[in-house]
């Protein structure tokens, strides 16, 4: 089933989907950051109970790794482009009407339908990726299409933060559903179509039969323990971040945006990096994301920022390596495999709100906490990735 690109097509074709697969990211995993800062608007909605804002952030990605599970699989049997199309432009839809919910129920009902739509885009894009692409240009793209997700932890917040006050909620999500809508044009007219030899395609029965075989390998399971560290700490650190209370809406937006040029590191590292061994690049980037969490335990503003920064680089930099072992691991199940990695990632996202309550809320110990918990995902990589 996999396929490799032509060679003399292979650069301005993995050009166009490095970049799509990063455009299309920012509003699609972005959605599930975007209500973060916006605790005062949603509390406004009627109906609204102090847990509202969690409960927000929560609908969204729990619906999300349902939605990877059940659809994310249907790549290998109609074809990843298709679907990342499918997914985009239901999300636009979608988004779109939550923007007008008229109550809190309303808006949370919208969140978990907007989960289940942009669910299928991220393992759509990493099967595209692993069944278009060359093997030596995969940890590039996904490094494109993950650093993008991660940089949509920001860039949502940020656009969020400055967009809210004059365009509210509704403008929020509105901004949202137009970049959705594009990233659907985008895929659709520019992205070739996953050639996938024609009547090769299992049935959709055959591709979810796939799932409990993958789960029965020892190190796919233990690649994807790992993956679901990353997102958890990182949204219970920006969950306690937004709730301390010690920094203004000014020095929190700087704090915010200012991993955004992590992402950019990390990718120009990955380029740098292609010759090294997965396992040393995976370690060596989660041990330095235990660095970050860390740094964020001392609750200086300026230790803060750059453990933030340390983090998300980090974790840009361990991510499109991991991925690029699961599905490799994963073959020829390329998208069950990408599709069960994508449920771990957001899956952990969903366990960041938990994790931070569990964790007693506070910066310091959910910081520690944090660190415990990536050392935990470096341990499992660890064993993962030996001999």
């Amino acid at each position: 089933m996999t396929t490799t690109t032509p060679p003399d097509l292979a650069r301005p074709a993995l050009l166009r989907t490095g970049t799509i697969a990063a455009v299309g990211a920012l509003p699609m995993v972005g959605a599930l950051y975007v209500v973060l800062p916006l605790g005062t608007e949603i509390g406004a909605l009627p109906g609204a109970s102090g847990a509202a804002t969690a409960l927000a952030s929560t609908a969204f990605a729990v619906a999300y790794a349902v939605g990877i599970l059940a659809l994310g699989p249907l790549a290998d049997a109609v074809g990843a482009r298709r679907l990342m199309v499918a997914s985009v432009a239901a999300t636009a839809v979608v988004t779109a009407c939550t923007a007008f919910a008229p109550s809190a129920i309303w808006f949370l009902t919208g969140r978990a339908a907007q989960g289940l739509a942009a669910a299928a885009f991220t393992p759509a894009t990493l099967a595209y990726i692993a069944r278009t692409a060359p093997v030596s240009a995969r940890v590039r793209l996904n490094t494109a299409a993950i650093g993008a997700g991660l940089a949509s932890a920001v860039v949502s917040q940020v656009s969020a933060q400055l967009i809210a006050p004059a365009g509210g909620l509704r403008g929020v999500f509105l901004a949202f559903a137009v970049g959705a809508a594009l990233a659907a044009l985008a895929v659709r007219t520019l992205l070739p179509v996953d050639a996938a030899p024609v009547g090769a395609a299992p049935s959709p029965t055959a591709v979810h039969g796939a799932i409990p075989g993958l789960l029965a390998r020892p190190r796919l399971v233990l690649l994807y323990c790992t993956g679901l560290t990353f997102l958890s700490v990182l949204v219970a650190l920006y969950t306690s971040l937004g709730a301390d209370g010690r920094w203004s809406a000014t020095t929190l937006l700087i704090l915010r945006a200012s991993s955004l040029p992590a992402v950019i590191v990390a990718g120009v590292l990955t380029l740098r990096l292609g010759g090294v061994p997965a396992r040393v690049r995976i370690l060596s980037a989660v041990g330095l994301a235990v660095a970050g969490a860390l740094l964020c335990a001392g609750g200086a503003t300026l230790a803060v920022g750059a453990g933030l920064f340390l983090l998300v680089g980090s974790i840009a930099l361990a991510a499109p390596s991991v991925v690029a072992e699961v599905t490799r691991l994963g073959a020829p199940a390329v998208g069950a495999a990408a599709s069960l990695y994508t449920v771990t990632i957001f899956g952990g996202a969903s366990l960041g709100a938990p994790l931070d309550a569990l964790l007693g809320g506070g910066l310091t110990t959910v910081a520690l906490g944090g660190a415990a918990v990536l050392a935990l995902g470096g341990l499992t990589a660890a064993i993962a990735t030996r001999g």
